[in-house]
C-alpha cells in the first residue's frame, strides 16, 4: 500500500473522529437559497463525473460548521473570547472541580503542563505569533504547577504540534480568565501526538499532563496513562 494512500485513509479515519456526535435539527431556510443548493449540488456532481457524493443536507451542514469556525476566529482575534473554553465550562460542574483537584494535589510537581483545545488559525495567529494564549479557565491553585503550555489542534492536524514554556500567567482584563504568556517562541515537536484510537472528547477540554510524557508521546491517550 502506497503511503499516499495510507495518508489519505488516516486523513479521511481522523476528519470523522474529529466531528464528535452530532444532533438533528431544523431549520428555515429561503426557498431561493435552497433552490441554488441544489443547483449547485448539481454542478458539483457534473464537474467531478459523479465521484463527489454530497447532498443538500450535507452541503448545508459544513456551510454552517465553516461559518460557526469563522465566528469563533473572529471572537477569540478581535473580543478575546474563547468559544472552546466557554463550551468547556458549561461542560464542568462543582464536583468535576473537586475531583480534578484531588488528583491534581496528589500529582503536584508531575503534571507541569496544561493542553488546551484550539482551533487552526486561532492556534497560528495567537500561540505562534503572539506568543500567548488568553481567555482560559484554569483553577487558581493550578497556575503555580503549570510550566508548559500546548494545544490540540483540530483537522487536518488532529494532534499537537508544539509546545511552549510558560513565563507568566495573569488574569485578562477584567475577568475570571487567564492569559498565558511565553518566554519565547513555541517549540515545534519532533513527532505530532495524534488523536489516535481516544474519542475527541477528550481533547475538547483543557486537560494536564507533563512535558516528559508529551516528549515521549505519540498519541494523546498516552498523556493521561
Amino acid at each position: 500500500m502506497s503511503k499516499s494512500l495510507q495518508e489519505t485513509i488516516r486523513k479521511a479515519l481522523n476528519v470523522s473522529k474529529e466531528e464528535g456526535a452530532k444532533r438533528q435539527i431544523s431549520l428555515m431556510i429561503d426557498e431561493r437559497v435552497l433552490q441554488m443548493t441544489d443547483v449547485v449540488v448539481e454542478q458539483f456532481k457534473g464537474l467531478t463525473g459523479g465521484k463527489l457524493v454530497t447532498s443538500r443536507n450535507q452541503l448545508i451542514e459544513t456551510a454552517v460548521e465553516e461559518y460557526v469556525k469563522a465566528a469563533a476566529e473572529v471572537l477569540l482575534q478581535d473580543h478575546f473570547i474563547n468559544i472552546e473554553e466557554l463550551l468547556d465550562s458549561k461542560d464542568k460542574n462543582g464536583e468535576d472541580e473537586l475531583e480534578e483537584q484531588r488528583l491534581g494535589e496528589e500529582a503536584k510537581g508531575t503534571r507541569d503542563l496544561a493542553i488546551f483545545p484550539a482551533r487552526n488559525e486561532g492556534f497560528e495567529q495567537v500561540f505562534l505569533k503572539k506568543q500567548q494564549w488568553y481567555s482560559v479557565r484554569i483553577a487558581e491553585w493550578r497556575i503555580p504547577t503549570i510550566k508548559y503550555i500546548a494545544c490540540y489542534r483540530g483537522a487536518p492536524y488532529s494532534g499537537i504540534t508544539h509546545y511552549a514554556e510558560v513565563q507568566e500567567i495573569k488574569h485578562f482584563q477584567n475577568t475570571n480568565k487567564y492569559i498565558i504568556y511565553f518566554k519565547g517562541p513555541a517549540i515545534e515537536l519532533e513527532q505530532k501526538v495524534g488523536l489516535g484510537s481516544s474519542d475527541v472528547m477528550e481533547v475538547r477540554k483543557a486537560r494536564y499532563s507533563s512535558l516528559d510524557a508529551l516528549l515521549k508521546a505519540s498519541e494523546v491517550s498516552e498523556l493521561w496513562s
